[in-house]
């Protein structure tokens, strides 16, 4: 049986890590049979990777930003998930600083590869490590790792993110009022982030969710990161008004504090589990096509891998119904 994770590249440094492995005698309900196209190789930056749906493959880490020296070690990382998968597909979220960004492009250029995607995404710290466990588990379930590509501002949309803060007076988004810093000075108050329908702060009212809450359409989990908080506000308040969702508890998220300006939070949020009904539906209404550049499989423009703009064009509508174009003159 093929293990889930390809653990061939997991540097021992001290800023790197993997995804757990799962047990060896447990294959992965998503992993490719002998001899199909490997999932693509996740590469993420200041996250944490988890193992939350139990069906990933591999994910390799930067903990912490590669330093400017540390530019070969990224094209190596880069090298090996290529080797690994095929194809990698970063994740860099927003809240570090651009030279992630200039020593990702850097080492793609030296490697003269266009097999390297890059996904800035704007998700709080949990949220975006449950981002690459979630794109991880449907990356086989995809046709090609140009849709997974494609597909990751969908599987951002998927993801319901609530969070408990002790203070709201250095948060930057979402951006609470006046009243909320006010409020924020008095001793014992409490405040909840919810991202649906779209991202707000709300104080909160003991034993009440206090905060937007979505309809929970799908198979789903709740993944909580306490550090100093209210667990149960998200554990047992919140969840029992979701309809009661299977929790799994993982480590403090190493930028959180820095995220949300306290270091009094608990961050919480809510996923699905069934990567390969996702991805198929996520396919249903797409009309894929072959990138003129590199030839990879995408569903939108420009290519996550190699940049180009464009797609091929329609057929006119007289063609797709058989008319017969007249003759000139």
């Amino acid at each position: 049986m093929a293990c889930t994770i390809a653990v061939a590249y997991c540097p021992s440094s001290d800023y790197r890590a993997c995804v757990p492995d799962q047990a060896p005698d447990h294959a992965s309900p998503g992993a490719p049979p002998g001899g199909a196209r490997p999932a693509p190789t996740l590469l993420v930056f200041g996250l944490r990777p988890e193992r939350l749906l139990d069906s990933e493959q591999r994910i390799d880490a930067f903990l912490e930003p590669p330093t400017q020296d540390q530019w070969p070690i990224v094209m190596e990382a880069l090298a090996s998930g290529l080797e690994g998968g095929g194809h990698v597909v970063t994740i860099v979220p927003q809240w570090l600083d651009d030279d992630v960004q200039m020593r990702l492009d850097m080492a793609r250029s030296m490697l003269d590869t266009a097999r390297v995607a890059v996904h800035r995404t704007a998700l709080p710290p949990l949220a975006a490590t449950v981002l690459a466990s979630l794109a991880s588990a449907c990356g086989p379930s995809l046709p090609s790792a140009g849709l997974l590509a494609s597909l990751l501002e969908d599987l951002e949309a998927e993801l319901h993110v609530f969070t408990w803060l002790a203070s709201v007076a250095s948060l930057s988004y979402p951006s609470p009022s006046i009243g909320q810093h006010i409020t924020s000075l008095i001793p014992g108050s409490a405040f909840g982030v919810s991202s649906w329908p779209e991202p707000s702060v709300h104080p909160i009212r003991r034993g009440e969710p206090s905060v937007p809450l979505p309809p929970i359409e799908r198979p789903s989990r709740l993944v909580v990161a306490p550090r100093t908080g209210d667990v149960a506000w998200v554990t047992e308040t919140v969840n029992r008004a979701l309809g009661g969702l299977p929790v799994r508890t993982v480590e403090p998220t190493m930028h959180g504090p820095k995220w949300w300006g306290t270091q009094k939070l608990v961050e919480g949020v809510v996923y699905p589990v069934d990567a390969a009904a996702l991805a198929g539906e996520l396919m249903t209404g797409l009309e894929p096509w072959a990138c003129r550049w590199c030839s990879e499989l995408i569903a939108r423009s420009p290519c996550p891998f190699c940049g180009h703009r464009g797609r091929p064009g329609r057929r006119r509508q007289a063609a797709r119904e058989g008319a017969q174009v007249p003759p000139p003159g």
